[in-house]
């Protein structure tokens, strides 16, 4: 499947689509989608938000630059969390010898 195909199956609704809109269509499409493809709908459907208007083929390479700017915040979130925990369990640990 490609952008252009993606774009066109999350479109078609009986009701249409504003940007940003999760449809049902737009839902199966990204359950049946392979994981890549998933991922770039749903970083298409978060650069609507901020474009204001839905995606076309033409904004390919600003939805991809979107979905890596997504991947790294969720990296930095999960790093900070595993950060996090490991302090914990050092601190739990350094309480349970006193």
């Amino acid at each position: 499947m490609t952008f252009a195909n993606l774009l066109d199956a999350a479109n078609e609704s009986p009701t249409g689509r504003n940007p940003g809109q999760w449809t049902p269509t737009a839902c199966r499409i990204w359950h049946e989608a392979d994981p890549e493809m998933a991922q770039l709908l749903e970083a298409a459907l978060a650069w609507e938000l901020t474009a204001g208007r839905r995606a076309q083929p033409a904004d390919e390479e600003e939805v991809r630059e979107r979905r890596r700017k997504m991947d790294a915040a969720t990296r930095e979130v999960l790093e900070r969390r595993s950060w996090e925990a490991q302090r914990a369990a050092k601190a739990a640990g350094a309480a349970s010898e006193t």
